[in-house]
């Protein structure tokens, strides 16, 4: 399945003029998981948003992917970095958004839960 993105306004405004790393507090993961029985399938929708001023940002929302475990921290970095001007660091090193705020001392906070039906997601 093709992956659907979907960004909110200030972040499609943000593709013109990338919100900037350091002005980022905090980043909040959120991720839900559903397992598709039928054919022993995993699919996730995932959501990033960036604290700045106390205000949450929404700049990434992945409504429908596929991907087990935490293949949704990997997405979420490969999505962050399309908004995010990361200012010369380099996040080809990493697998995974919150591991890449860890070592460049920004809050993040991470979570998924599993729902049992897709309409959940």
């Amino acid at each position: 399945m093709a992956k659907n993105i979907n960004v909110s306004a200030y972040a499609t405004l943000a593709n013109t003029a990338k919100i900037e790393l350091s002005s980022i507090e905090a980043v909040h993961i959120s991720a839900r998981r559903w397992f598709q029985k039928s054919y022993g399938n995993t699919y996730f929708s995932l959501m990033v948003d960036v604290e700045i001023g106390g205000k949450l940002i929404e700049v990434v929302n992945v409504p429908f992917h596929y991907g087990y475990g935490d293949h949704f921290d990997t997405v979420a970095l490969e999505e962050f970095s399309k908004v995010i001007n990361l200012e010369g660091k380099e996040f080809s090193n990493y697998a995974y958004l919150s591991r890449f705020c860890r070592d460049n001392g920004i809050a993040v906070y991470s979570h998924a839960s599993d729902v049992k039906r897709k309409k959940d997601l």
